[in-house]
């Protein structure tokens, strides 16, 4: 069944703080304007005059890396035409030596796919979308790690740099969340698994994207290591010499204007994920995942929001009015020259006891019921901004695939739009009606 989907005009990450989290554009406007389109036409058709030279030394090297991540023909075809100019390339930074990937990135490479395809409906039959692991871990590709979040709530790193891989997939089966779909995550994980950590998240995307025109690049496809520790851009114009490179995916403002002799930059997705008991804890605290996303909505005042403001008072209303009940009926029963004061002290002493007891007792609900609604709502902002950031940013596509299965990428596809700027929150329970604009 399909996701729901929510888009919220908000930006992706502010910047300069570790702790950044969604801010609010109220006036950015939603769909990517058509010049941004035109940009990417014109720059092809100047890549295309251009006539830049072939470097046949790379294919070798680089199909043979491909090969070895076991990818199909059809994905191998789609790299030898990248290196013969034959096609445009539109590139997606990965993260480099993190084997598990991180739902940024899964993002990114969707709309890479998507933007490839809206380019051959405007006219640029050949179009491959590559993965490139160039990112480190800096402010750039954020903390670099990889996360799932346990049921209990709880954060577990499951980052693998390289290395044992039994002993990963080992300690994999000890972390994941035992669900119904974890034997086939980790048959998987197991039949994709490599010493080397960018080969290891090239198979694996390999056997959960069937796209055709898709290939995977390793870390050091721009040369040497004298190019390791330069910046995205200084490696792109690199890479740029042995490949014509329309596009890149980015986390920012969108594609430029001009169209130079570079790539443009395209904003990639940016999504939140709500699953199910996310869902129900923002129904019954009444708020939207807007202003949990852009830290509106307080805890603090949250947690006490449904529950009596004065209880105290309330008992005391509640006790003045039946003791005056009893002392009218009391009154009654003394016109009548009835004046039964044992059973009537007997009734005061008996209700003034149970009338203790019983604010107590709602007492301790009401501090236990505010427990529970801070306890909750410490897990929602915990799943929607784990450690203070945007939840693609720390949680990985394994979390999802375990629980949701292999349907997972396919529904997610069909729901998120690559050319809409604003925040996409994806509800993974699917027990409502149609999307939601």
């Amino acid at each position: 069944m399909p996701y729901r989907v929510e888009r919220l005009p908000l930006t992706t990450v502010r910047q300069g703080s570790r702790t950044s989290t969604l801010a609010r554009l109220s006036r950015r406007r939603s769909k990517l304007p058509l010049r941004t389109f035109n940009a990417f036409l014109l720059l092809a058709r100047k890549l295309e005059r251009a006539k830049l030279p072939v470097v046949a030394l790379a294919e070798d090297r680089l199909t043979n890396w491909l090969r070895n991540c076991g990818a199909h023909r059809r994905n191998l075809e789609a790299l030898r035409e990248a290196l013969r100019r034959e096609s445009l390339v539109i590139v997606v930074p990965l993260l480099k030596g993190v084997a598990a990937p991180r739902m940024d990135e899964i993002l990114r490479l969707i709309t890479g796919l998507e933007l490839a395809a809206l380019l051959r409906k405007r006219g640029l039959e050949n179009v491959v979308t590559l993965g490139w692991p160039v990112l480190s871990p800096s402010e750039e590709a954020e903390a670099g790690g990889s996360a799932i979040i346990q049921r209990s709530g709880e954060i577990e790193d499951i980052n693998f740099g390289g290395g044992d891989t039994r002993g990963y997939i080992e300690r994999l089966r000890q972390t994941m969340p035992g669900t119904g779909f974890s034997a086939w995550l980790m048959d998987q994980l197991s039949r994709a698994a490599s010493e080397d950590a960018d080969a290891f998240k090239a198979r694996l995307l390999l056997r959960l994207f069937e796209d055709a025109g898709l290939a995977f690049l390793p870390s050091d496809a721009a040369g040497d290591g004298a190019f390791e520790h330069e910046k995205l851009e200084t490696r792109l114009s690199h890479l740029g010499g042995m490949m014509s490179i329309v596009g890149v995916m980015r986390e920012s403002a969108g594609a430029q204007a001009e169209a130079a002799l570079q790539p443009l930059t395209f904003p990639a997705i940016n999504a939140t994920m709500v699953e199910g008991k996310v869902e129900l804890w923002l129904q019954k605290f009444a708020i939207s995942a807007e202003e949990v996303l852009a830290r509106e909505a307080k805890p603090q005042l949250l947690a006490k929001k449904h529950l009596p403001r004065d209880l105290m008072g309330v008992f005391s209303r509640f006790k003045e009015a039946t003791l005056g009940a009893l002392l009218r009926a009391e009154l009654s029963l003394n016109e009548l020259d009835f004046t039964p004061s044992t059973e009537i002290k007997r009734a005061l002493d008996n209700f003034d006891l149970s009338c203790d007891k019983l604010r107590q007792r709602a007492q301790a609900e009401m501090q236990r019921e505010e427990e529970i609604n801070h306890k909750q709502l410490a897990k929602l902002f915990h799943y929607m901004l784990p450690v203070g950031q945007p939840q693609q940013n720390v949680i990985s596509l394994l979390h999802f695939l375990d629980f949701y299965g292999p349907e997972f990428l396919k529904n997610l596809r069909a729901v998120l739009e690559a050319d809409d700027l604003r925040h996409q929150v994806v509800y993974l329970a699917p027990t409502k009606g149609a999307a939601e604009e």
